[in-house]
């Protein structure tokens, strides 16, 4: 069926919605058999109202009415024996359509080999199935992954090249990396390797768990718009839904404070488009749907929140001209010819002001910025050249303070991180510390003194205190001074090992040290004690958080703006030839 029919049969359809018209019922078919004078009747009417050609409207009502009675008998021979009819619409190849009857308790894989073999494919088509929304697992029951009789399956026909392969088996283990990287950076609960925000940019106070499934949700939305701007839409689309199941693990009353679900609502839905199916998929309007509500809420009905919040909406201008054309083009296959033209012309309107003068983009690149930057602050200005410098020169300072600020607090955490817990699992008061220390009092013990009183400043001084009153009697009987021991101590070491060593050592610190260090004199010489094993630990791990972070930051943008950066060439592209269609 081309562009033409599928759209007439979509109006079809609709007027039949419209007028609660059933075709499947008397008086269009009774006795086992369509009654022909009375479908040439609605022809005739529906023509009419329609401006189409009676035998095409004629054609179309004869294939809507085998369609509702293949419907209506599958569903009995499902009640009756459990077969459901799964309607198979193939992607990539030829767009064959099929119905493929199979049990729901049988897996993804076996669905896979039923289509090959019932649409005579060669017995290498390797094939990506999509129901509902949802990438179907191979070992997963077609009836687990909400397959129900009647549903509608894409088969995407993937390339069956041996460097293809390599490339899909690259995919689903980058898939599995992104989601274990991301699973263990939010389980450092103490770090901030994975921070979530709200749209004014303060960070989240979030439960553990909640916080793990948003970061790893967020982490792996990056990466499949990543995927996207590289035209790997397959891998994009799988990146995308495992996105959306971790999102779905998460409260609505948390989702609503930031717009990152609704962004990948969109995100699927454009997906599905640059696939050819945006009018396939019916979970494609109640992502549109989802979205639209979540950006308005968010924005604000004409983005007055946003433009309180950044003093500018022409960069999320985008978004709605790209929710616009996805929900004019969703419309056109649905038969709404007035709604789609409605949206389209919207959506062409939005195009229009967001347009941006060469030579302006040309001019801002040559003073340094990227081609990125440039448009960014192009939109955002409404094509103001000045404007544009000044909101350029003015984002980039906010972004060097918060680069800034970030860093100083990762040197926090790794001060936190080195001196380690109290008694009760907190992490030693810097603030506490510093005014200690400026005291006149040696960090270290200081910092111990806080863990063993869990960060009570007043008895920390009364133990430093009294610790200070010991230093001196230790002192007084050996062959070291309180400074010297001080001294050790400060590396480290306990008082009674220093205070042993130093005696050793007649109160040479520089040999206390060393012989400290190299475990001498110890009745365990061969093995580590049990602090330097955990401090090994700890290097592991860290090593081990800083590599999964690094291959998270490959692809993740160094600006929160660049999934509103678009050249809008594709955008165009699909606009106008939608609207020429309608227009002709």
């Amino acid at each position: 069926m081309d562009f033409n029919e599928e759209h007439c049969l979509a109006r079809i359809r609709q007027k039949l919605q419209e007028n609660g018209v059933k075709l499947w019922l008397a008086p269009y078919y009774a006795d086992q058999a369509a009654n022909k004078e009375k479908l040439e009747e609605l022809a005739m009417h529906i023509s009419d109202m329609l401006a189409l050609p009676c035998n095409t409207v004629l054609n179309m009502l004869s294939t809507l009415q085998l369609h509702a009675l293949e419907k209506l008998a599958s569903r009995a021979c499902f009640q009756e024996t459990g077969l459901a009819t799964l309607r198979i619409k193939v992607v990539g190849g030829s767009g064959l359509q099929k119905n493929i009857t199979m049990y729901l308790k049988e897996t993804g894989e076996s669905l896979k080999n039923k289509i090959v073999s019932e649409m005579n494919f060669p017995s290498s088509t390797r094939l990506k199935m999509i129901c509902s929304g949802l990438v179907l697992d191979d070992s997963t029951s077609l009836l687990a992954q909400r397959v129900t009789n009647n549903s509608q399956i894409l088969a995407i026909i993937l390339p069956s090249d041996p460097d293809c392969q390599k490339m899909e088996e690259k995919i689903i283990q980058e898939v599995e990396m992104i989601k274990a990287d991301a699973d263990l950076l939010a389980s450092q609960q103490d770090e901030n390797y994975l921070r979530i925000a709200d749209q004014s940019g303060n960070i989240i106070d979030l439960p553990f768990e909640e916080k793990k499934s948003l970061a790893v949700a967020m982490a792996l939305h990056e990466k499949g718009r990543s995927a996207l701007k590289r035209n790997q839409v397959s891998l994009a689309l799988t990146l995308f839904h495992e996105a959306d199941a971790k999102f779905n693990a998460c409260r609505s009353e948390l989702l609503k404070a930031v717009d990152n679900a609704a962004l990948l609502n969109l995100d699927i839905a454009w997906c599905y488009l640059l696939l050819g199916n945006a009018a396939d998929i019916p979970d494609a309007v109640v992502r549109l749907d989802q979205c639209e509500q979540s950006l308005y809420k968010t924005y604000g009905a004409q983005m007055e929140r946003l433009l309180t919040l950044k003093g500018t909406t022409g960069n999320e201008a985008v978004l709605f001209l790209r929710l616009h054309l996805l929900q004019g083009v969703v419309a056109f296959h649905q038969g709404k010819t007035l709604e789609s033209i409605k949206l389209l012309n919207q959506a062409n309107e939005e195009l229009k002001k967001l347009a941006i003068n060469d030579g302006d983009l040309t001019h801002l690149i040559n003073l340094g910025y990227s081609l990125s930057d440039a448009r960014l602050g192009l939109r955002a200005c409404r094509g103001d050249l000045n404007a544009a410098c000044i909101y350029l020169q003015r984002r980039e300072m906010e972004r060097q303070e918060r680069k800034k600020k970030e860093e100083e607090e990762e040197e926090r955490n790794r001060e936190r991180k080195k001196l380690g817990k109290t008694a009760n699992n907190q992490w030693v008061n810097l603030g506490y510390l510093n005014t200690i220390v400026e005291m006149g009092f040696d960090r270290s013990r200081a910092a111990e003194g806080l863990k063993q009183t869990n960060n009570d400043i007043s008895r920390t001084l009364e133990f430093l205190q009294s610790e200070s009153e010991l230093y001196s009697s230790q002192a007084s009987s050996g062959h070291y001074s309180e400074e010297s021991l001080a001294q050790v101590v400060s590396m480290g070491f306990s008082v009674e090992r220093a205070k042993e060593m130093l005696e050793k050592h007649n109160g040479d610190v520089e040999l206390a040290v060393e012989d400290l260090a190299s475990n001498l004199g110890r009745p365990d010489d061969q093995s580590s004690s049990p602090g330097e094993e955990a401090s090994r630990k700890q290097k592991e791990a860290t090593k081990r958080e800083k590599e999964a972070y690094k291959r998270l930051a490959k692809d993740i943008p160094r600006s929160e703006e660049d999934h509103l950066d678009s050249g809008l060439e594709l955008e165009s592209e699909y606009l106008h030839k939608y609207l020429s269609f309608l227009n002709s």
